[in-house]
């Protein structure tokens, strides 16, 4: 499930990358498709010499990592790891991620294992995952090193067209205000199609262009990596803020064989992008504007099957001093899903065969508005609306539809910096208007109750009960002052009837600030923010 916070894990977060990783802003692969050939020309290829990595000093200290031992077909721990849930996260790619042991899974041999399937109609599924704990950061004056040994899945030639292994960072305040790219990315590993290649870039500044080229990056060009598909190797990251300028340093197999300086961004940029904590993410998409760059695909030679395993992944600090958390922004009430002081919708008939989707601020800005649609018997499409000014709406025009045909359909949008995520719709061609899907209640009523309970002068319950429906996950994300925001995954309380979670660590007095994600009807929602005073 895709679960940062104040997320949906159905459709934007995070382009196609040049190496990028972000998936939110679906029509960015559209550009990258052309600048990615130009780096690909203009970039010559060298080989890397394998050698083992160098061991660690003794200034440096391992703070994370999962080694992947249990049976095989075991889900992963989910106290360390979210499930990304969704189709079409805007790169154009197809597949659908989902928690199934199917897609993610221990393989028994002390791997994950991610892999894609494509069934008997030809809609592919695959995993995506990112860690629970987002608080990885280089301290002042210290280095935050991100490694992981993995195969990438061993399938070449027109059997490997359309896949796209990664292994990445996202900045965590990313998590909270959705400010991509200017909360920085990080793509540790990607390739596309088999080709036995790496890829690494960074992201950020502002999109499109800004001091860092997006939505393309940063980026170091296609890198030959051979046996990649054959064997493990090591994929690392260093952030270096030891040094002046500070510096970013992706190794293969312990080579650095790309650095980016800080002095090569302005200082603002710099400092927004990578001087912060970050989460990792493992994903393997199928398709998209990255592997179309390189051949397209996925294709019907296609091969399902084949996945990219993860022996390992470790986290390190070294020296430096320890980082003093800054408070988490609490989030703008979200505006209510029509009319009324937050917005309008709907969609108006122009033909036969098309119509247009609608949707309008009551009495604020949008920063941009990204419709995700789905025509029945089709995959979900993700596409940025226009404005237009004389109407005061956000519009787009899709065409191909049949009368008769019943469309749902959703709006990502930004409002005051953060980025929101509306109830889903429906809207039956022919008919003079669409009729809303109710979203739930932030709180009580229909929707769910929650709350706290003290179980100790250090520990507090937290829980959530749905109000006559069926959570198909709850994450609960809260903060006790002074610490870096949690995210963990609530358990089930059957006879309770209640999602719960027990937090430590708490003295009297303190007051916590807490919200959940849950997944209702196979959608993602965000609470609003609550607090709690410990007593």
């Amino acid at each position: 499930m895709r679960i940062p916070q104040r997320r949906v894990h159905r459709d934007v977060d995070e382009s196609a990358r040049s190496g990028t990783a972000f998936r939110r802003l679906p029509f960015r692969w559209l550009l990258f498709a052309v600048c990615a050939l130009v780096v690909c020309l203009s970039t010559g290829l060298f080989l890397v010499a394998r050698t083992a990595p160098q061991a660690h000093a003794a200034t440096w200290t391992e703070v994370w990592g999962d080694e992947f031992n249990g049976p095989a077909g075991s889900p992963l721990d989910t106290s360390q790891w979210i499930y990304d849930i969704g189709t079409g996260y805007g790169t154009g790619e197809i597949e659908t991620t989902t928690n199934s042991t199917a897609n993610v899974s221990l393989d028994g041999n002390g791997h994950l294992a991610i892999t894609p399937l494509r069934d008997a109609n030809g809609n592919w599924t695959s995993g995506r995952i990112e860690t629970v704990n987002d608080s990885f950061a280089a301290p002042p004056g210290g280095e935050l090193e991100v490694t992981a040994s993995l195969q990438q899945p061993n399938v070449s030639g027109n059997a490997a067209l359309g896949y796209w292994p990664a292994f990445w960072m996202l900045g965590t305040p990313y998590r909270t205000d959705h400010n991509w790219p200017k909360d920085g990315e990080v793509d540790i590993m990607e390739d596309v199609n088999g080709l036995s290649s790496v890829f690494g870039t960074m992201h950020c500044g502002t999109y499109p262009g800004g001091p860092c080229n997006e939505p393309n990056g940063i980026g170091s060009g296609q890198r030959p990596c051979p046996g990649c598909q054959t064997g493990f190797h090591t994929y690392t990251v260093i952030i270096d803020r030891s040094v002046s300028p500070e510096q970013i340093r992706w190794y293969l197999d312990g080579n650095n064989y790309f650095t980016v300086s800080a002095n090569q961004v302005d200082p603002t940029t710099w400092a927004n992008a990578v001087d912060h904590a970050f989460y990792i993410i493992f994903d393997l998409a199928i398709g998209g504007g990255f592997p179309a760059a390189f051949g397209g695909g996925p294709t019907s030679a296609t091969q399902p099957g084949v996945p990219m395993l993860v022996d390992y992944v470790r986290v390190y600090t070294a020296n430096g001093s320890a980082v003093t958390p800054t408070a988490t922004p609490t989030p703008s009430p979200t505006p209510t899903a029509s009319g009324g002081s937050g917005f309008a919708q709907g969609v108006n008939a122009i033909s036969s065969n098309q119509v247009q989707f609608w949707f309008q601020p009551s009495g604020w800005t949008a920063g941009y508005v990204i419709l995700h649609y789905t025509i029945p018997g089709q995959a979900q499409q993700n596409v940025q609306m226009s404005y237009n000014s004389s109407a005061g709406q956000w519009q787009y025009t899709v065409s191909g539809v049949s009368s008769g045909q019943t469309i749902t359909y959703s709006f990502t949008y930004q409002k005051n910096g953060l980025q929101y995520d509306t109830g889903t719709y429906t809207y039956t061609v022919g008919s003079s208007a669409a009729t809303p899907t109710p979203t739930p209640t932030p709180s009580g009523g229909s929707g769910f109750s929650q709350g706290v309970n003290s179980v100790s002068s250090t520990q507090a319950l937290f829980w959530f009960q749905p109000s006559g429906w069926t959570a198909g996950y709850v994450i609960l994300h809260y903060t006790i002052p002074g610490q870096v925001q949690q995210n963990v995954q609530m358990s089930y309380n059957s006879s309770a009837g209640q999602w719960q979670y027990t937090a430590g660590g708490m003295s009297s007095g303190q007051t916590i600030t807490y919200s959940f994600t849950y997944q209702q009807n196979g959608l993602q929602y965000d609470t609003s923010t609550y607090t709690w005073t410990h007593p």
